[in-house]
């Protein structure tokens, strides 16, 4: 490390005391001195390299980590793999495909660490078993063929075949504006990630649709509407390569709207803040939601003299280890797959959790929101709060509802609401667990 920075000052004797020296002009010159041999210009680079890696992994925990259950220091591992000594031709180190992929003249070194990290094929499983598929909204858009969309709800979601129908010409018009303004980048020699379709293209795609269906839909409904489809299409893909399901990402745009109503230009930092605070407490407000209910039908059931321990191993065994209602039934004392199914009234279970989280995350978030938005904007922020996470917990309770339909028998169910339920049933520490 001494011989790296005395090698960095003599190159770069200006770059300490007045910062005149851009990054990418270091990062050419550095690079350069590499190409021909040079180990301590080598060195130099993989010292940035880890650095950026270390904040890619950050940047992907603030995004997903608290939603999705894993923190920073469990993606290390997969990617942070350069101890600084030199290493044998034959091992293939995150830092040796970087570094020997890196063209200065198409990126910043920055720029093309976080694209490798995104990448790694270890790193991306990971995640995936977490629930996160990390591609952009548009990508995805720009992939997706129209059968497959079709394909997707008509297996996966209960739509009307006009809804359908509707989706599968929003895609085509999509394609017709987006993915032919792709080609023609591609053609010109650009190459770019799949950047949000800008209000010229939003226009036109809405002009397509026109000419497909007749109907006239604005800019900003095609855009949410464009979301949407791509959440179902994220979702699909998760499931496709065998993750975990999270219905709520922090990169979909169920969020978006609240964020863009408290933010001002250049407040990043405090925008940052209120999405760590979301993070934590949609979660708190779920699982207190649960905390609430199921004591509630406890006492219930209790006043009924019915027995509550019956409801508790029903739940934990259903959710918890996949067993059917049948297979329940004889273990709590029932006789009929029926009888579970009425015990444990999960349709009835679900919109509790539902109206409680969300009437406890409504005032969480308004109270929060106050400290960011100006006072002006604070009525119509509080008038789209309630839609906004009434759709987001809506997802959540679908998620649930799809998995307890379609589950995979004898194995832990991956929705939320489940894990959130069974992580609810192991603190009570009963006979049930």
């Amino acid at each position: 490390m001494t011989s790296a920075k005395n090698y960095l000052y003599e190159q770069f004797p200006n770059w300490m005391e007045q910062a005149e020296v851009p990054d990418t002009t270091i990062q050419r010159e550095l690079w350069l001195q590499f190409q021909s041999g040079e180990t301590l210009a080598e060195l130099c680079l993989r010292c940035f390299i880890s650095y950026q890696v270390d904040q890619a992994c950050r940047n992907l925990s603030l995004k997903f980590g608290t939603r999705n259950g894993f923190t920073y220091s469990d993606l290390l591992p997969f990617v942070l793999d350069d101890d600084g000594r030199s290493q044998k031709p034959d091992v293939r180190s995150l830092w040796k495909t970087i570094l020997h992929s890196f063209d200065p003249a198409k990126a910043a070194l920055g720029t093309w660490v976080s694209l490798q990290v995104k990448q790694h094929s270890e790193l991306k499983r990971f995640l995936l078993e977490h629930g996160v598929y990390i591609a952009s909204d548009w990508a995805i858009l720009n992939d997706t063929r129209a059968k497959q969309l079709q394909q997707i709800l008509n297996e996966g979601y209960q739509f009307l075949e006009t809804e359908v129908q509707y989706s599968v010409e929003l895609l085509q018009s999509y394609h017709a504006v987006y993915r032919e303004d792709r080609l023609k980048q591609k053609l010109s020699g650009a190459r770019q990630l799949c950047q949000p379709p800008t209000t010229e293209q939003l226009n036109r795609i809405a002009a397509e649709l026109y000419d497909r269906t007749q109907k006239r839909v604005n800019s900003e409904v095609i855009l949410n509407q464009l979301n949407a489809i791509a959440s179902k299409l994220r979702r699909a893909r998760i499931l496709a390569r065998g993750g975990a399901v999270e219905a709520v990402s922090l990169d979909q745009p169920e969020m978006r709207p609240i964020v863009d109503q408290i933010q001002s230009p250049c407040e990043e930092d405090e925008v940052l803040d209120f999405l760590r605070f979301y993070q934590a407490q949609f979660l708190t407000s779920l699982d207190r939601a649960i905390a609430q209910v199921i004591p509630t039908v406890l006492e219930t059931l209790r006043r009924k003299r019915k027995p509550e321990e019956a409801f508790l191993t029903a739940l934990h065994l259903f959710h918890c280890q996949g067993r059917s209602m049948s297979e329940i039934a004889p273990q709590v004392g029932l006789k009929k797959q029926y009888e579970v199914t009425r015990l444990l009234k999960l349709a009835d279970l679900r919109a509790d959790i539902r109206q409680r989280s969300l009437s406890d995350l409504r005032n969480l978030v308004i109270d929060k929101a106050k400290l960011y938005a100006a006072v002006d904007r604070l009525q119509q922020l509080e008038q789209k709060v309630d839609s906004i996470l009434d759709e987001q917990l809506s997802s959540v309770i679908e998620e649930a509802e799809s998995e307890a339909q379609s589950p995979i028998r004898n194995q832990p169910f991956r929705s939320l609401l489940a894990r959130r339920l069974c992580h609810y049933l192991a603190s009570r520490k009963s006979s049930y667990v």
